[in-house]
């Protein structure tokens, strides 16, 4: 007999109390491994079985909220401007769930035909797939996305293959995949065995979204092997990359790169970030203290490495801008610099073009970086003074700096110094001099935030020296950036 709407509300509704008071009663924490393995299989059944539902529910509002007349449409009569706002009141999602949930409706949905006929969704085996269970919303996005988007060029019975195919990847009602095997009298799950005649734990397990998308992507480039081309030329045509306006000292961007150009940056990120394929601790010879660890994110270190890439960049021989090369412009007042506090400006870093405020400490870093000019203005905006090319590094002088430096001089960090920037370590406006013996390579990271981080770096008789933080060197001593050299003995033995 059909599952009547009122006996489903009223499963899903003992349902909700049962998880919920098992949720509520910490019941997870105490649970046995077969007891927690098994939980999750079973609500990964319910969350697909209820992705299933909200997306026909979707598609299902949206085709009774088609009618051009406001008050027979099915959104409007509910008090909703459209069916995505229904949805956002009615389940709690976010916009971008819901708007997925749509586009996937659409691939999966029986539309009424002219005569009253069901006609069949774009990809009925994987639609029966979803209402079944085997898949959920994001096994569906996997499997549809890549032949959707050739839907227009390949053979409708080519589709249906690829259709069906993917259908069977995903299993069939039948499919009870053995996850554990639990011995007689055992109390969990992976306990030894016994004698005993083992009993299986046999559950339902989905085929999971990635080999989805593998298998799809396989059959599109089987299918569509006149593809590339056209997919080229429409990713060429949505090439972008926008700069946002800019809130609390962050200017969002975003955009889409092609896959040459994603590739390449990250490259560049993957040989500033990590140059050796491993994260190296820091750890003086002279000392057993703990090795110290990178603890930037993920997102923080790829950003630093950005900069340290835009600064290579902007060193280079670009394009001219006003017969010169692309130059950076900061604005700092006198009184500000000197004390270390207050703000200065940056010319055109959002997509307004105006000026965006940034701390003194930006101001101060950039007087060491090439290619980018500070403006010191006093309180009436009078230009009182900007930075000169002297106070830039020299070739010569560059080129014999990396040779004593090599990279990064703080200890662990092994960023090349292709990637690094040129420090004095007197500060230029404090009087100290463009010269070998006042530079050091420092990475971005380093360089940016070497008034905070607790880093301390001088030069003794022409070699650098670092003082790392007291938590880090409870000493505070100052050590060489160079390994000591090799002590050998005042006499070698003669030969026998």
């Amino acid at each position: 007999m059909e599952t009547s709407m009122e006996q489903a509300r009223g499963l899903m509704a003992q349902t909700i109390t049962a998880v919920t008071a098992l949720l509520q009663e910490n019941r997870l924490t105490t649970a046995s491994r077969t007891e927690l393995l098994d939980f999750a299989i079973d609500a990964g059944a319910l969350l697909r079985t209820t992705q299933a539902a909200l997306i026909v529910t979707t598609a299902e509002a949206e085709e009774r909220s088609a009618s051009p007349s406001g008050e027979q449409r099915f959104d409007v009569a509910c008090g909703c401007r459209n069916v995505n706002e229904l949805m956002q009141r009615t389940t709690g999602a976010a916009p971008a769930t819901i708007k997925n949930w749509s586009r996937l409706g659409k691939l999966v949905r029986e539309d009424l035909a002219m005569t009253g006929d069901r006609r069949p969704a774009r990809f009925p085996a994987l639609r029966d797939a979803l209402l079944t269970g085997r898949i959920g919303a994001d096994g569906l996005a996997a499997a549809t996305v890549p032949l959707d988007q050739i839907r227009d060029r390949v053979p409708a019975d080519h589709l249906a293959l690829a259709d069906q195919a993917l259908a069977d990847v995903a299993g069939t009602d039948d499919d009870d995949i053995v996850l554990a095997e639990q011995a007689a009298g055992a109390g969990d799950w992976g306990a030894p065995a016994t004698d005993e005649p083992p009993t299986l734990a046999r559950r339902s397990v989905p085929v999971m979204s990635d080999t989805l998308r593998v298998h799809a992507g396989a059959w599109a480039t089987a299918l569509d092997q006149d593809g590339a081309e056209p997919q080229d030329e429409r990713a060429s045509r949505l090439r972008s990359l926008y700069f946002g306006i800019a809130r609390d000292g962050i200017v969002p961007i975003r955009g889409n790169l092609l896959p040459e150009v994603a590739a390449q940056l990250q490259t560049v990120i993957d040989a500033i970030t990590n140059p050796h394929g491993k994260d190296k601790g820091v750890r003086f010879r002279e000392t057993d203290e703990p090795v110290v660890h990178d603890d930037r994110t993920i997102g923080q270190r790829a950003h630093d490495a950005l900069a340290a890439a835009l600064t290579v960049a902007a060193s280079s021989d670009l394009s001219i801008i006003g017969g010169a090369a692309p130059t950076l412009v900061v604005h700092v007042k006198q009184a500000d610099l000197a004390s270390g506090t207050g703000w200065g400006h940056v010319t055109g870093a959002d997509a307004t073009g105006t000026n965006v405020p940034v701390s003194v400490a930006v101001a101060t870093h950039t007087a060491c970086v090439g290619q980018i000019q500070r403006v010191v203005t006093g309180k009436n905006g009078r230009v009182l003074a900007t930075t000169i090319a002297d106070r830039i590094f020299n070739a010569t002088q560059r080129r014999a700096i990396i040779a004593r430096d090599h990279t990064c001089i703080i200890p662990g960090c092994h960023t090349p110094a292709r990637w690094c920037e040129f420090h004095h370590v007197t500060e230029w406006h404090d009087g100290g001099p463009t010269s070998i013996d006042n530079g050091v390579l420092l990475c971005w990271n380093h360089h940016r935030y070497l008034d905070t981080n607790g880093w301390a770096i001088r030069i003794v008789d022409g070699v650098p020296e670092v003082r790392a933080p007291h938590w880090y060197d409870q000493t505070h001593s100052w050590h060489p950036t160079r390994p000591p050299a090799p002590k050998l003995p005042s006499r070698i033995p003669a030969r026998t």
